[in-house]
């Protein structure tokens, strides 16, 4: 066990990455608990010991500072260092909060480089359909058949593909958006249950 000099001073190393104002702020905290335990009549030893472990509590700490982060600037950068903090917190997170962070991610990429693929790829097809009758495409020719009805149907196909590509793109936006309050709702409730459990 350990008295309040050595509580605090491991938790502010093991906080040491925190931006000072941060960890000052935290550490107070901390020395309001020991002084309020004190008055109570407990020893610090006790109030170290209720207080639980200063490494499983700087994880706790980390975690909330970087959800804190991720909510406030919002990116997928600091989204990222949000999950792999509450996947450190226990196997639980690394199962429930990493691994289908990770699946998620990696479906939003692909409907995003698939609505990128559509909408330049319908650009090409109606830049081909317009550039066709002066320079004729072999490509093109297989893809549409000659003539000009041809010609005509591929602008139209390369437009709709366009326009389909732009609405998925701004589908997958709204979607990311939504995804990424949720996820901070859900990493806030993680930390909550984790915090009740101690």
């Amino acid at each position: 066990m350990m008295n309040k000099d050595e509580y605090i001073e491991k938790l502010s190393k093991l906080l040491k990455k925190l931006p000072k104002g941060e960890r000052e702020d935290i550490l107070w905290d901390y020395e309001e608990h020991f002084m309020i335990g004190l008055e109570k009549g407990r020893s610090e030893e006790e109030i170290s010991k209720a207080l639980g472990n200063p490494k499983t509590l700087a994880k706790q700490i980390k975690t909330e500072y970087m959800v804190k982060i991720a909510e406030d600037k919002q990116s997928a950068s600091s989204m990222f260092e949000a999950i792999l903090s509450a996947a450190g917190l226990g196997i639980f997170n690394l199962v429930f909060v990493a691994v289908p962070a990770l699946i998620l991610i990696a479906l939003l990429i692909t409907f995003f480089v698939l609505a990128g693929v559509m909408v330049f790829g319908g650009i090409y097809i109606t830049l081909a359909a317009i550039i066709q009758p002066l320079i004729p495409l072999h490509n093109f020719n297989i893809m549409m058949g000659d003539g000009l009805l041809n010609i005509f149907g591929g602008i139209l196909v390369g437009i709709g593909l366009t326009i389909l590509g732009l609405a998925l793109l701004a589908g997958m936006y709204y979607l990311t958006r939504w995804l990424y309050g949720l996820a901070i709702k859900y990493l806030k409730l993680n930390l909550e249950i984790i915090k009740g459990r101690k």
